[in-house]
């Protein structure tokens, strides 16, 4: 009996509906064509972008009636209606609404904008419909999917910072500038060679003078006082009358020539040494340093001073002459025509010229290796200035060494107010909850770094540092101020375009993005905006030659593969860096770039 009445109930229904024009509305209904122009929506600068396509078809649209759509979000069981209404009309009915003929039938378009949640990532995107005439009005069903899913990969910027003493540069953790530079002390000998030859001639008249026997007396002496050698400059030279790449080769040589003295003249100093401290020379310790090579072929700057500060009375014509020749060839051509002429210039110019000069430079600086100098500033940091302590933790290895020089300027009365301290004690903290998460070295840094503003307001790398810890924390907004700010800064101002055009892609200004980070290579946010730019060739480049892959590089990959439909890429991926993070199993099973594998068994196997 009920069945029967469910029957008759209907019946009458539609019976009611035919009479008023609406029947054929209901039951064509799934003829009308209803999409999204892009079915993958996305976040692009809080924002969603949209545009609602469809066709009503042929004696569809009564020409009284009118059709009143609704497009909504289904977010988790609730209905959210961000979409603007589409209202359609038939060509006799009045109101508002886009006409459509009866006839014909005919299409509709409806953009526009909402603003995004991060709880529509799994959103379903329906339509549902109602068709009115005078009084009347019928639900229009089934009820149209348009579509699952709103992307929010623009959110997912990221940095990679390490600790940097570069304050060029935003985005990583940048220790305060030491400030202090090595000074350097030496002395030079010089060692007079023959004409055309590379031999050492020590009857040469130049290497038998009183200048010549000083000079090399006196770099031994300088070399047998045990100082702390850097480098070891050596540079041939050769007269410049003679072909031009003989002349190169000659300083070459002259070069080598150099070169061997010194080494000679050093291993003497050692073996003396040794042997005056009771030490087998085997068991001597060595120290390193290079040799630099300053071969440089033809004197002509060397010639011309010379000429200069000569008595010859045709000294300016000499060097006119010289000096207008178009090439070295010709010039070196009228300097031997001029020898002939003026026996000066081959008898006390060019032989001078001939020579190897022995540059030997040694660290001023107490003699300290930068070893030494750790260790003594751990011992005895009061001996040494702020700059020097500074230093030493800036070329030390260990942690717990930089923190013991850091916390001894800090406890010491009069070094307690250098922020520097303060910063890089910060530096080191937020290092370490970036790399293992430990929360109480992240309030560390932060008090830290407060305490270093306190003594430096407005300071660029302060505030870069500070604007690191809330970036870390996932307070985006609040580390944008504070690296707008670093930028600003009065005192260290920081360059933070990289930064500042990493926010830009929170914007949706991705032109802008690219301008500012200066498309970097192999880097992770300009992957991020070659994706959102759909430039997927660009992007793969990109991601692929990043040798440090981290989970949210790994998910990005993942991401980009989807883009590309390559599925087993995406579960490579994925797997990595789930595995490296597997926080991120929550995010990747909501998000709507991989709506697409959602049901697949691999997929869910990856997220569980």
């Amino acid at each position: 009996m009920k069945r029967i009445c469910v029957i008759v109930l209907a019946v009458l229904t539609s019976m009611l509906m035919g009479s008023c024009g609406l029947g054929k509305m209901v039951s064509k209904y799934p003829e009308v064509s209803i999409t999204l122009d892009n079915p993958d929506l996305e976040n692009k600068g809080g924002e969603v972008a949209y545009t609602i396509k469809g066709t009503i078809p042929p004696k569809y649209m009564k020409k009284k009636a009118q059709m009143v759509l609704s497009p909504s979000l289904k977010v988790d069981g609730v209905n959210l209606q961000p979409f603007t209404t589409i209202t359609l009309k038939g060509e006799k009915a009045k109101g508002e609404g886009t006409p459509i003929k009866y006839k014909t039938g005919g299409t509709f378009s409806k953009s526009g904008t909402f603003k995004f949640d991060e709880s529509m990532e799994t959103a379903e995107i329906v339509v549902n419909g109602v068709a009115k005439m005078k009084k009347k009005s019928a639900d229009l069903k089934p009820e149209k999917n348009l579509g699952e899913g709103i992307s929010n990969t623009a959110s997912r910027i990221g940095l990679q910072p390490i600790i940097s003493q570069d304050a060029s540069t935003g985005g990583n953790f940048i220790q305060a500038p030491h400030r202090f530079t090595p000074e350097y002390t030496g002395k030079t000998a010089i060692i007079y060679f023959d004409l055309n030859s590379f031999n050492m001639n020590w009857n040469n008249p130049n290497n038998k003078s009183k200048a010549a026997k000083d000079s090399i007396r006196k770099f031994i002496e300088f070399l047998n006082e045990g100082n702390l050698i850097d480098r070891v400059v050596i540079s041939g030279w050769a007269s410049p009358e003679g072909e031009e790449s003989n002349n190169q080769g000659l300083s070459e040589r002259r070069f080598e020539q150099g070169k061997k003295w010194f080494q000679e003249q050093y291993n003497k100093y050692l073996k003396d040494y040794a042997k005056k401290n009771n030490i087998k020379l085997k068991d001597l310790r060595m120290p390193s340093f290079e040799y630099i090579n300053n071969a440089k072929g033809e004197d002509w700057d060397g010639f011309e001073l010379a000429i200069e500060k000569s008595n010859m009375a045709q000294k300016n014509q000499i060097l006119n002459v010289v000096k207008s020749q178009a090439n070295n060839d010709m010039r070196e051509q009228k300097i031997r025509e001029m020898t002939d002429i003026y026996p000066e210039i081959a008898d006390a110019i060019l032989p001078p010229l001939r020579r190897a000069e022995m540059q030997l430079i040694c660290k001023k600086h107490e003699n300290y290796t930068d070893a030494e100098l750790i260790q003594k500033v751990l011992a005895t940091p009061k001996d040494f200035s702020v700059n020097e302590r500074l230093y030493a933790a800036s070329v030390c290895n260990n942690i717990d060494d930089q923190k013991a020089i850091y916390n001894a300027l800090i406890n010491d009365r009069a070094t307690e107010g250098d922020w520097r301290a303060y910063n890089n004690l910060g530096v080191l903290a937020l290092n370490e909850y970036y790399e293992n998460g430990n929360v109480d070295a992240l309030d560390e840094a932060v008090s830290n770094f407060n305490k270093a503003a306190a003594i430096t307001p407005n300071n660029g790398i302060v505030l870069n540092n500070l604007a690191l810890a809330q970036f870390l924390q996932g307070n985006y907004a609040e580390a944008r101020t504070q690296f707008e700010n670093s930028k600003n800064a009065s005192v260290d101002p920081v360059n933070q375009d990289y930064v500042l055009g990493m926010y830009s892609i929170l914007d949706g200004d991705y032109n802008k993005a690219v301008q500012l980070m200066g498309n970097r290579t192999c880097d992770y946010n300009t992957a991020l905006v070659q994706i959102l730019n759909k430039d997927y060739t660009s992007a793969h480049n990109t991601l692929y030659c990043i040798t440090n892959v981290d989970a949210k590089t790994a998910y990005l990959k993942a991401v980009l593969a989807a883009r590309l439909k390559d599925e087993s890429e995406v579960y490579a991926n994925l797997a990595i860096a789930l595995q490296k993070d597997p926080s991120l199993k929550k995010k990747a099973k909501r998000d709507a770039e991989f709506k697409r594998y959602r049901h697949s068994a691999t997929f869910k196997d990856l997220v569980k």
